[in-house]
């Protein structure tokens, strides 16, 4: 199984922000840089974008 390409990282306070680890830069998910995010947020996003679910990517942009 391959290492995980994304991860949160802290910024400020109560924030987090979904960080690509090959580019080292914050993730972008349809022009929008995941950031100022809370945990929850962070952790779930990090787990779609691991696991390559597009279609629930949609779905949580959307907060279905």
């Amino acid at each position: 199984m391959a290492a995980p390409r994304y991860t949160r990282c802290k910024n400020l306070n109560i924030y987090w922000t979904v960080v690509d680890k090959v580019i080292g830069q914050p993730a972008i998910i349809d022009g929008f840089v995941m950031d100022m995010l809370t945990a929850e947020e962070a952790d779930n996003l990090v787990d779609l974008l691991n696991r390559g679910n597009q279609e629930s990517l949609w779905c949580f942009a959307e907060r279905c």
